[in-house]
């Protein structure tokens, strides 16, 4: 039975490039992650950065002898490394009084690979994320100025402070400085973002770098055993596909004895099947010969069995005899039918197919059969067109399936109406449908009856044993000539019946 023709067909190569696609966002999802969770890292130590700010407040606030005092200040303030950062202390009318330490630039340091190739990849994901390190805040066009409103309003706050191509540099945060529970100004601390984030961010990109080639090197992984996978189970299905020839109707199960590089569940899926189709090869063969063998192996036992009936039927009319000679009659038919279907399917083998004016001889051949046939029993309904119709096939086998179709008819009719023949064509295609009144197919039985041994017929229908072969035969030559040989049933009033319709493929088009 074949699978039904999806429009959309959901295969294992399809599925194994689904799969990749979805490993391939977890990366992203993964890089999204450590970034959000990177950024309250950072986020944590600005605010570290803020509370310094807000400490040294304090310690000027309760010392004031220290304003302007650089040596002792930096005694009391040895925690804050003052190579790397500044303090700015600014009276009520927003005027820097008093600067100490400075913004060193950072020594230049060798960066791993691995660290560079994390930067790169943060860097894009930044991108497509619209975020990026360190975390920033709110930038405004001169941001010391802004800084400096805000701390002399009482509002502590943070501002980053960028170069020319926007990139931040330092962190500068301020907050309102007091004396004696009175504001007398405001003290900013700057320190260059690399003193900050740096070692953080070294790590992290070192990590995330590394994380990248793990990930890369599984999905490339990921991707080698699905691709090997796919392919092993399509190269499979091709060669059990190709395993028989259909113009030769033989078996070939060598085909799949192509080696296989690993010794897994496909391999072993494949000698089991070259196992299961060696045995189909060996019961086919089997089948084949079988008819062949019994004719001849009966051949002799049924012509004594016969003479020594006419014998018998010459000194005694004993009626069962008579029944006799009829039952063996029947089995010789058997044997014939038995034989003709096995020669037609090793005949086909031989058999090749030419070009064939199709017209005059249908007309022809459908003539004879209808005047062999009683007066009105047989109709023809021809719409052929007046052009020269080709075919590619032979002659005397399209007349056997015809004869095939049309005994079939003869069997199923029952006078209700007269055996319609309709000739038509296309452009494309030639149509031919015998159509007969009589019982209709059974739901589902319009490709079975086409299988061999299947019939309709019932017993007490007729002394004649039947089969199932015409039809199988019909549909093997039509398979032979590439044509479609379908059967469906059909109601007209209160008419019904069963109509075969066999189509040819045209050489020629017409219009």
């Amino acid at each position: 039975m074949k699978p039904p023709n999806l429009p959309f067909k959901f295969t294992i190569r399809r599925r194994l490039v689904l799969l990749l696609l979805m490993l391939g966002l977890l990366p992203l999802l993964a890089y999204r992650f450590a970034m959000d969770f990177q950024h309250l890292l950072l986020e944590h130590q600005a605010r570290l950065h803020q509370h310094t700010v807000q400490n040294l407040a304090l310690i000027l606030e309760n010392r004031p002898d220290l304003w302007g005092q650089t040596q002792a200040a930096g005694q009391v303030l040895s925690h804050v490394d003052l190579h790397s950062s500044s303090i700015w202390l600014v009276n009520p009318q927003g005027q820097t009084n008093y600067v100490m330490g400075q913004l060193a630039k950072p020594i230049p340091q060798s960066t791993p690979i691995f660290e560079q190739l994390g930067a790169q990849v943060i860097g894009l994901v930044g991108r497509l994320s619209g975020q990026v390190l360190p975390y920033p805040f709110p930038q405004s066009e001169k941001p010391e100025l802004t800084l400096i409103k805000m701390a002399l309003k009482g509002q502590p706050s943070q501002q980053y402070r960028t170069d020319q191509q926007g990139k931040p540099v330092s962190l500068m945060s301020a907050s309102p400085l007091y004396l004696d529970k009175q504001q007398v100004g405001a003290i900013v601390f700057e320190q260059n973002l690399d003193t900050i984030f740096n070692q953080t961010l070294r790590h992290f990109h070192y990590l995330v770098g590394l994380g990248s080639v793990l990930m890369l090197l599984v999905l490339l992984g990921v991707w080698w055993y699905s691709r090997s996978l796919s392919n092993r189970i399509v190269r499979l299905s091709n060669d059990v596909t190709s395993s028989f020839e259909l113009e030769t109707r033989q078996w070939q199960p060598h085909v799949l004895k192509r080696p296989e590089p690993y010794a897994d569940e496909i391999t072993d899926l494949r000698q089991n099947i070259l196992e299961i189709l060696q045995k189909i090869a060996s019961y086919e063969r089997y089948l084949k010969q079988l008819p062949n063998s019994l004719r001849h192996e009966l051949h002799n036992p049924i012509n004594r069995l016969s003479a020594s009936l006419e014998l018998l039927s010459l000194e005694s009319d004993h009626p069962r005899i008579e029944q006799a000679q009829q039952s063996l009659q029947q089995l010789q038919r058997i044997i014939q039918a038995l034989s003709e279907s096995s020669s037609l399917e090793q005949s086909l083998q031989n058999h090749r197919l030419m070009s064939l004016k199709v017209t005059p001889r249908l007309l022809n051949y459908f003539v004879d059969v209808q005047s062999s046939q009683a007066p009105g029993l047989v109709v023809i309904e021809n719409q052929l067109s007046k052009h020269d119709l080709t075919i590619k096939a032979d002659g005397f086998l399209l007349e056997q399936l015809l004869d095939k179709l049309i005994d079939n008819a003869l069997s199923f009719n029952n006078a209700a109406c007269p055996i319609r023949i309709r000739l038509a064509n296309t452009a494309m295609k030639i149509s031919i449908e015998v159509i007969n009144c009589g019982p209709l197919l059974p739901v589902g039985f319009e490709t079975q009856i086409f299988e061999g041994m299947v019939s309709m017929r019932l017993p007490s229908e007729t002394e004649e044993t039947h089969l199932g072969l015409g039809l199988y035969l019909a549909r093997l030559i039509a398979e032979f000539h590439q044509a479609d040989l379908q059967a469906s049933n059909w109601k007209q009033a209160d008419l019904q019946g069963v109509c075969f319709k066999l189509s040819l493929n045209l050489l020629n088009s017409t219009s």
